[in-house]
């Protein structure tokens, strides 16, 4: 049974990282009318949680689940029990992985996102590593969105991956779904970037209490600084507001 707890307007998941990768093998091998959507909640989502199109979009995927160590603490503090942190960095190739085990072949990729160039590159790192074929590549500046969508979903991929940062991939899947091909549909944020070398995962000392955002703000200070410092804002606000309900309960 699926359960979720409230972050914010947020409706999450309780599922441990290993929980997340099965769910999303699980959608990929799945679906077959419509794509499966799949979304990370991190920073960047709380910051945007006042956009109501975005927060209703999230709340009507398939999975939602934890990318950042704040929305696993405001999760702990709403009542969450399996929930972990699921960094997108990280359970992106997972996925793949368990995908390729499980259906005995590499998972047709679509990448969408990012700077052009920038998904090409990220997808030669995925096929070097043999945990994808990729069949489509596009970056986020389209003129017109409604032919990349047609071109992708001619290529019948198993998993879209979307990085367009939150909360623009989220919408940008609400407005295509319907003629998105049915497929997981990942969205990622900054993780093209990662691929491609363009910035580097943070020491482990920083990545296993949830703090990895240190280290990304210290390589892209002007990029991440303010988004980052709403993001601590964002997390105070819900962390009080979701306390106080807990009390009055």
């Amino acid at each position: 049974m699926r359960e979720r707890v409230e972050v914010g307007p947020f409706l999450v998941d309780d599922y441990s990282r290993d929980d997340v990768v099965e769910r999303g093998v699980d959608l990929a091998v799945g679906a077959q009318a419509r794509p499966a959507l799949m979304y990370a909640l991190h920073v960047g989502g709380l910051n945007a949680r006042r956009d109501e199109a975005f927060v209703e979009e999230m709340n009507e995927a398939d999975l939602v689940y934890a990318d950042g160590g704040s929305v696993v603490l405001l999760a702990r503090l709403a009542g969450a029990v399996r929930m972990e942190r699921a960094p997108t960095t990280d359970i992106g190739w997972d996925i793949l992985r368990r995908f390729a085990e499980r259906e005995g072949r590499r998972p047709r990729l679509a990448l969408v996102g990012g700077t052009p160039g920038l998904a090409e590159q990220a997808g030669e790192t995925l096929e070097a590593a043999r945990v994808g074929e990729v069949v489509f590549t596009s970056d986020g500046y389209a003129h017109d969105w409604r032919a990349v969508v047609r071109d992708l979903a001619r290529t019948e991929p198993d998993v879209c991956i979307v990085g367009l940062g939150a909360p623009s991939e989220m919408l940008w899947a609400r407005a295509w779904a319907d003629e998105l091909p049915p497929s997981l549909v990942m969205t990622c944020g900054g993780w093209f970037g990662f691929l491609a070398g363009e910035e580097k995962r943070a020491p482990r000392v920083l990545r296993l209490p949830g703090l990895e955002w240190i280290s990304r703000v210290a390589q892209s200070p002007r990029r991440l600084s303010q988004r980052y410092a709403r993001g601590i804002w964002s997390t105070f606000l819900i962390a009080g507001h979701t306390a106080f309900a807990r009390l009055a309960s």
